[in-house]
């Protein structure tokens, strides 16, 4: 490893309890579906994606005036100003989807070790392969936009709590549950914003195997959920919320606040325009309606992880638990 990579790296503590499932007999009649799903559902990041196009040349990565709007700086922008910020602001989403890319690679690696029923080590280590190819793709295009941005410190941490814990559970939780709903939320809206084709192809491709990666989450948990003490499902919960009250942007202190780094680069008030966008960019509002109303609240509520005792928490963030 040469000096680059080593300061590149970082290393995350953990213990982990491998289990064996000597029984062969299957129990998540679910999880049998979706692996006979993903064996079928495979595709090749090579020869899938038409890599020859020129990247943000037959339609921008990102159409700015959308992503931005109801904003009140990008109104004053230069048509130059919005080429450039439409490239790094693209590359700053993808470098970020990398990231939690190769995180979920590796936790789903643990989780081929720690979960202990057969089904689902054998539809967790489809889900390796997937990631595998998701890291692939993300990096092979964000090499041809522009450069890999760091990690957000907010998903680092997240992503390092996930790794280090000992608990299958709360893996399952933390990264099938909050990090895959999350992706699925930044890739849907990135989805709809681009016009590149290059860019198009590989989202949709992405997405075919992100909805089988949150219900994998959901069906494993909701077996074990029945069967948990209480003292562990009070951890799930207040994992759960901890992660949600980080996660939803409203205020200085929430959100992916390393995109600053981007408004700092091209000389601007990085502190004024993160306020302005998440006080007044439609896509924040829809991101944050996409991903916590539509997915993320409704399926802790039907796994159980929204009691009473960690409800008025949500209420008190702005984020109203669904009802039964």
């Amino acid at each position: 490893m040469t000096t680059a990579q080593q300061a590149a790296a970082r290393r995350v503590a953990y213990q982990l309890e491998t289990l064996w499932d000597y029984d062969y007999e299957p129990t998540h009649q679910e999880l049998e579906a979706l692996y006979e799903t993903a064996k079928k559902n495979q595709w090749n990041g090579s020869t899938a994606i038409d890599w020859s196009r020129p990247i943000g040349k037959e339609g921008p990565v990102l159409n700015v005036a959308v992503a931005f709007a109801g904003t009140n700086f990008f109104t004053r922008l230069t048509e130059e100003e919005q080429k450039e910020m439409e490239v790094r602001v693209s590359a700053w989403r993808l470098s970020q989807f990398l990231h939690g890319e190769q995180g979920a690679l590796v936790v789903c690696g643990q989780l081929v070790n720690s979960i202990p029923e057969l089904d689902a080590k054998l539809y967790a280590s489809t889900q390796v392969v997937d990631e595998g190819r998701h890291v692939e793709v993300f990096e092979r295009y964000v090499k041809k936009l522009h450069k890999i941005y760091p990690i957000d410190p907010l998903l680092k941490a997240l992503i390092d709590e996930i790794l280090a814990t000992n608990l299958w559970e709360l893996k399952l939780l933390g990264m099938q549950m909050l990090i895959e709903g999350l992706a699925i939320a930044a890739f849907n809206l990135m989805r709809r914003q681009t016009g590149d084709p290059t860019l198009s192809t590989l989202l949709d491709y992405v997405l075919q195997d992100e909805g089988r990666h949150v219900n994998f989450g959901y069906f494993a948990l909701r077996r074990s959920i029945n069967e948990m003490v209480a003292s562990k499902r009070d951890r799930l919960e207040d994992f759960a919320f901890t992660a949600c009250d980080k996660l939803f942007a409203r205020d200085e202190h929430t959100g992916f606040q390393s995109i600053k780094w981007v408004w700092t680069e091209m000389g601007w008030d990085a502190e004024k325009i993160w306020r302005d966008t998440v006080g007044n960019s439609q896509t924040t509002k829809h991101f944050n309606s996409f991903l916590f109303n539509d997915n993320l609240l409704p399926r802790l509520k039907r796994l159980g992880l929204i009691s009473e005792r960690v409800a008025p928490g949500y209420r008190a963030i702005g984020l109203v638990p669904p009802a039964e």
